[in-house]
């Protein structure tokens, strides 16, 4: 599973990069948002990786490698939210999307963005109380993980939407939108409770495997 993580890691920094590339011609604010919350997106993508890749033998070590990825892609999130509020401030426009002729997307993709950000706040104060509370022994929030994953798509689809309202090309737009949202569907996935259990398989499978192999070596070397 982990080489499944890995590529889903890897794709999206590349749709990052790719994606913010396309909009360097925009404002300096409204550019900044847009590569703040592609970087949010990556990091919170990643994040939700981190427990099938192998970067710790220890569960503790992981899920505090995971809190600070998350808490990043919180704080990257807000950045983003300066930016356009601000960008909205300066051309007086509607923090909500509600300005005249603007298309249903981008109002759409403003009241989500508002409800993305709430939840991430939320999901941020669970997460690190889950976490503090393991440390004594308690069990807090099981619902987190699972809320997690349910807002990962809701951004992911948020930013397909928004992607509708540039001109882009068929071709550019099926890239960027359909990368998007192919890779959170399958950090999803990885991240589900099949995904977990199957990485926790793959590592007990070797630690057996490297078991039997050093114990072969030392009959060995006794004989």
């Amino acid at each position: 599973m982990a080489i499944w993580a890995f590529g889903v890691v890897g794709l999206a920094v590349a749709l990052c990069i790719d994606c913010a590339a396309q909009f360097t011609a925009m404002p300096v604010l409204f550019f900044g948002h847009i590569a703040a919350m592609l970087v949010c997106w990556c990091l919170m993508t990643s994040g939700s990786v981190i427990y099938v890749l192998p970067v710790s033998k220890s569960r503790d070590s992981v899920r505090a490698i995971h809190a600070a990825i998350q808490t990043c892609a919180v704080l990257v999130a807000v950045v983003g939210y300066c930016c356009i509020f601000r960008n909205h401030q300066l051309m007086g426009g509607s923090q909500f999307g509600f300005d005249p002729g603007n298309p249903p997307a981008k109002t759409a993709h403003a009241l989500l963005g508002y409800l993305v950000l709430g939840c991430m706040l939320l999901q941020a104060f669970q997460g690190w109380s889950k976490y503090l509370g393991l440390q004594v022994g308690k069990i807090r929030h099981l619902a987190h993980p699972l809320n997690g994953r349910v807002l990962l798509v809701i951004m992911a689809l948020n930013m397909a939407l928004v992607l509708t309202t540039f001109p882009l090309s068929q071709a550019l737009f099926i890239r960027l939108a359909g990368g998007i949202l192919l890779t959170s569907a399958a950090a999803v996935i990885l991240a589900g409770p099949a995904g977990k259990a199957a990485a926790r398989e793959a590592v007990d499978a070797g630690e057996a495997m490297l078991l039997e192999a050093e114990k072969g070596y030392e009959q060995l070397a006794s004989e």
